[in-house]
């Protein structure tokens, strides 16, 4: 029995051969960045938490075009520090590179970060309360 021939080659160039040709459209592009996801994967545990929110503050059009954030808002939502960092950090550029959401995907950013912040004021000094004459 003869014994099989194998070819060694890198993990890249195996991907490579299994994806195919390079898509002609990406190679005008030489900013790397990240866009809609190409294998979007919506979690069930997404879905869920969607499906708890308000209708008005659905994030349907993030889900569809960006599975890896909604996915990231709905694992972060009960931990209240750090979803209001994430979703705070999806509305504001603090490093001057990041190419802006789409207007609807923005706006649906905003109604979730407004929506969090009503389910968690924040906790509001006694300067505050005194300000307002309580």
């Amino acid at each position: 029995m003869k014994s099989l021939e194998f070819e060694k080659v890198s993990v890249a160039d195996a991907r490579k051969a299994l994806e195919g040709p390079p898509n002609t459209a990406d190679k005008a592009t030489t900013v790397a960045h990240r866009g809609p996801d190409t294998n979007p994967v919506l979690l069930d545990a997404t879905i869920a938490w969607m499906a708890a929110l308000p209708y008005a503050v659905r994030p349907t059009e993030l889900a569809g075009r960006y599975p890896r954030i909604a996915n990231s808002i709905a694992e972060l939502w009960p931990r209240v520090s750090r979803c209001e960092a994430y979703l705070d950090s999806m509305l504001v550029d603090e490093r001057g590179e990041r190419k802006n959401f789409p207007p609807q995907v923005a706006m649906e950013i905003t109604a979730v970060r407004s929506y969090y912040g009503e389910l968690h004021p924040r906790a509001q000094s006694t300067g505050d309360a005194v300000e307002r004459g309580q």
